[in-house]
């Protein structure tokens, strides 16, 4: 196997909130690009150097994948099939464990702050929290949310200063186990006492949310499927209530989105279909301005094929989308394609990782 070039994040660890898909500009340009692949029995990494190169099938990281992050030089990632949260060194690439949670809890996400884990859980009783040494701390369960909106556990998470934004899923299905998508609210935590400040109406099936230099909490909304395409609604986090917001209507079926150092975020489109495929693309709009360059009607890229699932950026401004149908990644340069590579099998998620500075 080829060597991996050694990798490092050079975070500082300062127990304070912060996430670092998107929101954050790198300071140290180099790094690599971290990719788990998820339709295999069991999720693998690939890596993605700085020079373009992809090393493939690096370790094994557990079974249904859903999301991968990195913090203070340790990876991890969540998953359905094990419910637990695999922790992996960003230098050396071993496998240092992972943090069990619940059975059946189905874990989509994770984030960190005040030195602690928090996850999100799609059939859990709220939000849960975990020491780094792996041991259970609490669960804080969802409150302030009607219970008409209150279907289907937690699901997206970001943390910032001294708070977590948490959003709660709101799907029912009916006699055929057809999916149907109502308004969906977003917990703001307070991470010092793990208490709940307040609840607002956040999106429809919220699938993202990031912050922006302008101290804006931009929540992505996939839409109900239907009629309803995808929307980001603005939010001033220094508001009390949350009550007060802009709407971008992107369309489409948007599935994640990133931030670019000059406000441009860029936002996948994930597919029509169940399983990814069909239909899958790359949206863009001004964060500053809200306005949108690049709609659903004028994709940046698109793929007849596949879907994506994920979409993330490195420290020279390259944008990276996973095709999970297709095993690709598409590299792009200035909104052009730069490289196609070959990855495991279905790319899904996917994370920029710092080489020490």
């Amino acid at each position: 196997m080829k060597k991996i070039m050694t990798v490092i994040a050079a975070l500082m660890l300062s127990w304070s909130c912060t996430d670092y898909e998107g929101t954050i500009n790198p300071v140290n340009k180099d790094g690599n690009i971290i990719l788990f692949n998820g339709l295999s029995d069991l999720g693998t990494l690939s890596v993605i150097s700085d020079d373009g190169e992809i090393s493939n099938d690096i370790l094994s990281v557990g079974k249904w994948p859903n999301h991968i992050s990195e913090y203070d030089g340790t990876l991890f990632v969540v998953n359905s099939g094990n419910n637990n949260i695999q922790m992996i060194d960003s230098k050396s690439l071993i496998n240092l464990g992972s943090i069990e949670l619940a059975e059946y809890s189905n874990p989509m996400r994770s984030a960190f702050c005040k030195g602690k884990v928090y996850a999100t859980n799609t059939f859990g009783a709220g939000i849960d929290v975990y020491s780094f040494a792996k041991d259970s701390l609490k669960t804080i369960p969802i409150t302030g949310v009607p219970a008409e909106n209150m279907n289907g556990g937690t699901d997206a998470i970001l943390t910032n200063g001294n708070k977590v934004f948490v959003g709660v899923k709101n799907i029912t299905y009916d006699q055929n186990w057809i999916a149907h998508y109502g308004e969906e609210y977003i917990l703001v935590m307070d991470a010092i006492a793990d208490t709940i400040i307040t609840s607002f109406v956040g999106g429809i099936n919220i699938a993202d949310m990031l912050i922006n230099d302008e101290n804006e909490l931009h929540v992505l909304s996939t839409g109900n499927r239907d009629d309803i395409g995808g929307f980001v609604r603005v939010f001033d986090i220094n508001e009390i209530n949350y009550n007060n917001y802009s709407q971008v209507d992107l369309g489409s079926q948007p599935s994640s989105f990133t931030l670019k150092d000059d406000g441009m975020i860029y936002v996948a489109v994930s597919g029509l279909n169940p399983d990814w495929s069909g239909f899958g693309g790359i949206m863009k709009y001004n964060s500053v301005n809200n306005e949108i360059i690049n709609g659903d009607q004028d994709l940046i890229y698109s793929s007849t094929e596949s879907g994506i699932m994920d979409i993330c950026i490195d420290g020279y401004g390259k944008i990276y989308a996973p095709l999970f149908n297709k095993n690709e990644l598409v590299i792009f340069e200035n909104d052009v394609v730069d490289t196609i590579l070959t990855t495991g099998t279905g790319p899904q998620g996917l994370v920029f990782v710092k080489e020490e500075e």
